[in-house]
């Protein structure tokens, strides 16, 4: 899906009546500033939540939690076990991967992976409304106290290598507002949030999606990716808007303030 965000000359003029005494080189500036600040607003809310590298760490251990409870990591001579049993005896299975205090760590159930099918089995794990990893035994009520069901087993060099690959994917949601506001004149800080910083920034060569339409009367932002709806709230959504429009409102008036007072009018 697409969030595409528009600041409307029309509820400019009704909520600030001064706007028409700005000349259009005003006008044309104050829109841009204002898309430029609306887009550092959305990356900031865009999940993970935050511009700074905390907000990147954060990320990067909700995708290391995600691939863990799916997962479970083997050696190489554990894994070898693993497929053989499965092949061989899979009766044999369980009462192989289960430890002396009785807790089953693989069942027969658990579904071998490698480095290219990993990725495909993970997204099967999402669910469809929020995108959240279903964790491993959620899938079936009847398998009780086993709590190994509906998770792959895969080398562990394999799951890291997979788990490091994805981390590097984090916020690739923000990058989308990051490449408007580039477009609307770079990732400078704005008051009470902060600035697009370079980890951001690099995505957007490789990911970015967002797009701008500016014109003399409005600037409309659009981010792109398909999951955007996920990442980005209608009430952070619309919180962000409110907050710019407000900031644009106090500029607006500000400006003609400041050109009433130098044309001796004030």
């Amino acid at each position: 899906m697409s969030a595409s965000l528009t600041l409307d000359r029309k509820k400019i003029d009704k909520a600030l009546n001064l706007w028409g005494k700005l000349n259009e080189e005003e006008q044309a500036r104050e829109i841009r500033k204002s898309g430029r600040a609306l887009a550092v607003r959305l990356a900031n809310q865009t999940q993970p939540y935050g511009l700074n590298a905390q907000a990147r760490k954060k990320g990067e251990n909700a995708v290391l939690d995600d691939i863990a409870s799916i997962t479970k990591p083997l050696s190489r001579q554990w894994m070898d076990q693993a497929i053989r049993f499965k092949q061989l005896d899979p009766a044999a299975f369980r009462r192989r991967f289960t430890n002396k205090d009785g807790k089953v760590w693989l069942e027969e159930e658990d579904v071998e992976l490698n480095s290219s099918s990993i990725k495909r089995f993970h997204q099967s794990m999402r669910n469809k409304g929020d995108g959240r990893t279903r964790r491993a035994g959620q899938g079936d009520l009847n398998i009780g106290r086993r709590t190994a069901a509906n998770r792959g087993f895969i080398l562990q060099v394999q799951q890291q290598k997979y788990i490091k690959e994805t981390q590097r994917k984090v916020g690739i949601a923000k990058a989308g507002w990051a490449e408007c506001a580039s477009r609307l004149g770079g990732f400078e800080s704005v008051r009470g949030i902060g600035s697009i910083q370079s980890w951001l920034q690099k995505l957007i060569s490789k990911y970015g999606s967002g797009s701008v339409v500016i014109t003399n009367k409005y600037v409309q932002l659009t981010n792109s990716i398909p999951w955007i709806g996920r990442a980005l709230s209608q009430s952070a959504l619309r919180k962000s808007l409110d907050i710019q429009r407000g900031t644009l409102a106090k500029s607006v008036i500000a400006i003609v303030k400041n050109n009433s007072k130098k044309a001796g009018l004030a």
